[in-house]
């Protein structure tokens, strides 16, 4: 081989070699440097944009809860966007990642009827390391998120038996009340009481000026009696319905201490000691036994009577054997109870217990079957508040979507209020209709406070 071959090979390739070193240089500089820069840039761009999104959801949520804070509407709102705020910057530092112009605002304002809302819009410049060779040297990032509110119709159901106060519960009860009712907005939420033994009664009607009269009526309840569910869950489902209002939240909140003891009806009677032989509309209750009726005229208001331990007289129960010996001479004047309350709820629909007929009824001659009857009208109340159904009382008013939640205390039947909250733990649930509510059950009155406070949240929760 010629000396003049080799030295042109070896010039071949020290050109070769420069060509691969200025091709490396200019990827190096034009591709893999600003890909490198990019990687780099992005993921600081897109850490800060994640927490700076996360801290806008958390504002706008805390915010949205917070309208329930103050007397008025403009209060509300501002307690709102203050909040708002201060929840923005607990989650998003000033200076986070060399951040800086970090600029933050809430806005409370009412979208609809029923219907307020909050949001939270923040900016933040952030600086870049490797993209400034191409003359970005920062970018600005923005969330914006937005909670809304829907104003809340609750109407509380609570349970003033007498075995409340042989437990000792009843003091912790009201107390738990109490701070339930604390934690909605007046002037936008309505709210109102219905206690319940052995008769019920609409202690506060709804109001969105609600918070005072609650709470001095709960100061002054005592507990003695027994337990017409029933009645009280439908007494409950006329309020929210003559309210109207579909695009609040509307919701129950029933306490129980124990099982359905009681129904209201207009019971057949006997003439062989009462001398007007007309139905008796009155609460049948019972002890060991059947205890009593508890009977108003049948033209006679308010129905049924307010008062729990008296037995009614009048001209439409002379005679009876109730009236004159005593309640517990109930079975020598009432011949059975009837399959249907005066509410319109049945006391056989649902089948959750078994009970035993008589004549054209049910027998009220034992304890167990009184209270498996008042047991399934409770049942088919609450289904029948989910599912929406008319009221033929009150001209067939009705409403859709009412939510039921339950606590229950001591010995009760858990089921049951699983059954009338719908409660999706209880799977299958056979009488599932309408919205899904949830049961909670106080393990001792210590505990009730916690339950309640549980069922709020859950309730704004559902508001929002």
């Amino acid at each position: 081989m010629s000396a003049c071959s080799f030295e042109n090979r070896s010039g071949r390739q020290h050109r070769r070699k420069g060509y691969v070193l200025l091709l490396g240089s200019l990827l190096l500089l034009f591709i893999v440097v600003p890909a490198a820069g990019l990687a780099v840039d992005a993921g600081m761009m897109y850490l800060v944009q994640s927490v700076l999104s996360a801290a806008s959801d958390a504002a706008a949520l805390a915010g949205a809860r917070a309208l329930s804070r103050g007397a008025d509407d403009a209060t509300q709102r501002a307690n709102a966007e203050a909040t708002a705020n201060a929840y923005f910057h607990a989650n998003f530092q000033d200076g986070y990642m060399w951040s800086g112009n970090l600029s933050v605002t809430s806005v409370a304002a009412t979208d609809a009827q029923n219907l307020r809302s909050i949001t939270t819009t923040a900016s933040v410049d952030l600086p870049l390391i490797f993209l400034r060779f191409f003359r970005v040297n920062a970018t600005t990032l923005t969330a914006s998120s937005k909670a809304t509110r829907r104003d809340a119709n609750v109407m509380i159901i609570m349970d003033r038996s007498g075995s409340l106060q042989q437990s000792g519960a009843c003091t912790p009860l009201k107390a738990a009340a109490v701070n339930f009712v604390e934690k909605f907005a007046e002037g936008r939420d309505n709210m109102g009481l219905i206690t319940f033994a052995t008769s019920s009664r609409v202690d506060v009607a709804m109001s969105t000026t609600f918070k005072n009269t609650i709470e001095s009526t709960l100061n002054i309840v005592t507990c003695t009696g027994a337990t017409s569910s029933a009645q009280a869950l439908w007494q409950g489902y006329e309020s929210l319905a003559a309210l109207n209002q579909s695009g609040a939240l509307n919701a129950i909140v029933f306490f129980t201490d124990g099982r359905p003891t009681a129904t209201s009806e207009n019971f057949p009677v006997y003439t062989t000691y009462c001398t007007n032989s007309s139905p008796k509309l009155g609460v049948l209750t019972f002890a060991s036994g059947p205890q009593g009726l508890y009977v108003k005229d049948a033209n006679a208001q308010p129905l049924p009577p307010n008062d729990d331990i008296n037995v009614l007289s009048g001209s439409n129960v002379s005679g009876c054997r109730f009236v004159t010996k005593g309640p517990t001479y109930v079975t020598s004047d009432v011949k059975w109870a009837p399959t249907t309350d005066y509410w319109g709820n049945s006391l056989t629909a649902t089948g959750y217990k078994s009970v035993t007929p008589s004549g054209s009824g049910l027998s009220i001659a034992t304890a167990t079957n009184i209270q498996n009857f008042s047991t399934n009208a409770a049942d088919h109340a609450a289904l029948r508040i989910r599912r929406g159904d008319p009221d033929p009382l009150q001209g067939n008013q009705s409403l859709a979507n009412v939510v039921i939640f339950t606590i229950g205390l001591g010995d009760v039947d858990d089921v049951l209020l699983k059954r009338i909250a719908n409660d999706p733990s209880l799977s299958p649930n056979p009488v599932a209709a309408g919205m899904q509510g949830r049961y909670e059950y106080a393990g001792n009155a210590t505990a009730l406070n916690d339950a309640f406070t549980r069922v709020a949240s859950e309730v704004l929760r559902l508001a929002q």
